[in-house]
């Protein structure tokens, strides 16, 4: 990791970032340093470099943005197995809907209710748990919200055998406790890793959301079978108490407030006067040499010495006297109005709003027709899960591709609107699943057809809930928190809607009626990416002019 030959400005650009689009990023240099990456920290990378986005700080060995990769890795991959337990916990009863509903004598359609509980409760959750995040860092929000879901699960397991009244109170505690593995780890992501990389780390943990929601019924309905509906809760107990352990000793504090170097605006999509403030920055120190020095980070003035391991045992640091918590609280509800993050939202909530809904629907749908008993039916979500790890793949891997070969033909410059070709793919394969399943089992052909669909289902609804975090992400990363906690609870709202109706509409209506009304709706909300593919940046930009948080005091 090096930097470019630093110029000697030091007037304040905050004006001229402030009038640029919100995510624009100059990523990739030709190696000659020019003005517009003088002094920016980069990787070499063949002929060109990779600018890094956010910039490290230069002396400070705790910055999570200067850690090594072991240390990256080892917190990056608890937060993921954070994320997973808690999806686990989500549709975990899909195999016993039948059974529960015999226990408690409750139809399926009012069962369903339970999940309901538990989304509508994370969506909730959401608004308290991650000011807590902001205040107070990430590290304490993981381990409570941990321990506390491990607590939920036992009480559950106890329900299992109890009352339906008493089982979902358990799941709406059970979404409460929850709530932030849908919101902390996508911030935990960014506090840690550069835009060029960011891709496929929110596309890995994208797949341990649907992984979790499709493993889930797997492994319980090998438990239920064999042991009943309570010990599926008692064993997830077990894996989430490894889980703390882990987190305990292996997971530090990825909060980080101090100082780092700033970018340099763009001139690149300025407008006349934009590109004058940044030649009058770029030109005070009189730097204009071409050639990239070779200094590395490491030569920068002794900063403060590094936290010791013991030092990153503690379970939180010092509150963030910059933080208020009412600010905080209130700053997701104004971002509801941002149309980067509204489209977000849709989308997220559309793709993951099907797992929900093959949760709820497996039990009514294989038991009947095909006869399959709670093994069996966990068996079906091997294939939405294949499909979740084809999805991650396309749109880890390949949309950082895409976009990496836009930004280059783009002198360099990232748009986040690069990333979104790739919701055509997501598109097609949502709606050809829907269809396939639909169909197969509307004409009652081999059970093969509608799983198989169910794959290609999920593989698109994977692409959608990796592209719209990674998207909204790179739009507003500064706003990392209380960005996931918009998105993550409208996507709540949208599936506990599926949740009142869905097993109810499908008895009256039919499989294939429903699933195409369904991915009707998602086809529709997938077109709108058209207008910020288009007008993004012009989108961008309005935002930043209107700058309603600081309109609204919040800022």
């Amino acid at each position: 990791m090096a930097r470019h030959q630093d110029p000697t400005a030091t007037e304040d650009i905050s004006s001229v970032v402030q009038r640029r689009a919100p995510g624009t990023e100059l990523l990739f240099d030709n190696g000659n340093a020019s003005k517009a990456a003088a002094g920016l920290q980069f990787i070499p990378q063949g002929d060109t470099h990779i600018l890094l986005v956010p910039q490290p700080s230069l002396s400070d060995p705790n910055d999570p943005l200067r850690w090594s990769p072991a240390k990256k890795w080892g917190t990056y991959l608890n937060g993921v197995a954070y994320a997973f337990m808690g999806s686990v916990t989500g549709p975990i009863m899909a195999a016993g809907m039948l059974p529960l509903a015999e226990t408690f004598g409750e139809t399926l359609q009012k069962l369903t209710y339970a999940n309901g509980a538990t989304l509508i409760c994370q969506g909730v959750g959401n608004v308290f748990w991650m000011p807590l995040a902001l205040k107070f860092g990430r590290r304490p929000v993981y381990m409570l919200s941990n321990i506390l879901m491990g607590i939920a699960c036992v009480w559950l397991g106890l329900a299992s055998n109890g009352t339906y009244t008493s089982f979902i109170i358990g799941r709406a505690f059970l979404g409460l406790f929850e709530a932030p593995i849908e919101s902390i780890v996508p911030t935990t992501i960014t506090d840690m890793f550069f835009l060029h990389n960011r891709g496929e780390k929110v596309s890995f943990y994208g797949l341990s959301i649907l992984g979790g929601n499709e493993l889930g019924p797997l492994f319980s309905a090998l438990i239920i079978q064999r042991y009943g509906m309570d010990w599926a809760f008692y064993i997830v107990t077990m894996f989430i108490c490894l889980s703390c352990i882990s987190m305990f000793f292996f997971m530090p504090e990825t909060k980080y407030t101090g100082p780092r170097p700033q970018s340099y605006p763009i001139a690149a999509g300025m407008d006349t006067d934009e590109k004058a403030d940044v030649e009058r920055i770029e030109n005070l120190g009189g730097n204009t040499n071409k050639e990239a020095c070779s200094e590395s980070i490491e030569s920068a003035p002794q900063g403060p010495p590094k936290r010791g391991f013991l030092r990153g045992l503690a379970l939180w640091e010092k509150p963030d006297p910059n933080v208020s918590l009412k600010s905080a609280f209130l700053r997701p509800f104004v971002l509801i109005t941002y149309p980067t993050v509204l489209w977000a939202c849709l989308v997220y909530g559309a793709s993951l709003g099907w797992n929900v809904i093959l949760g709820a629907t497996v039990a009514q749908l294989f038991a009947g027709q095909y006869g399959f008993d709670s093994q069996s039916q966990g068996l079906v979500f091997l294939s939405p899960f294949v499909g979740s790890l084809v999805g991650s793949w396309l749109c880890g891997s390949l949309s950082d591709s895409i976009a990496n070969y836009f930004t280059k033909k783009n002198e360099g410059i990232r748009e986040p609107e690069m990333r979104l070709p790739v919701c055509v793919l997501a598109t097609i394969l949502t709606f050809l699943g829907a269809l396939m399943s639909g169909l197969t089992y509307h004409y009652n052909t081999h059970w093969a057809g509608p799983v198989v669909g169910y794959g290609v289902l999920s593989a698109g609804a994977q692409m959608g809930v990796s592209l719209s975090m990674s998207y909204a992400l790179d739009c507003h990363r500064e706003l990392s928190v209380e960005l996931m906690v918009t998105v993550a609870s409208l996507k709540s709202f949208m599936a506990w809607v599926w949740t009142w109706v869905i097993n109810d509409w499908i008895d009256a209506n039919g499989m294939l009626t429903v699933f195409m009304a369904i991915a009707s709706i998602n086809v529709a909300i997938h077109l709108t990416t058209f207008i910020l593919y288009f007008r993004g940046k012009s989108i961008r930009i309005w935002i930043a002019e209107t700058d309603m948080l600081a309109r609204s005091g919040l800022k």
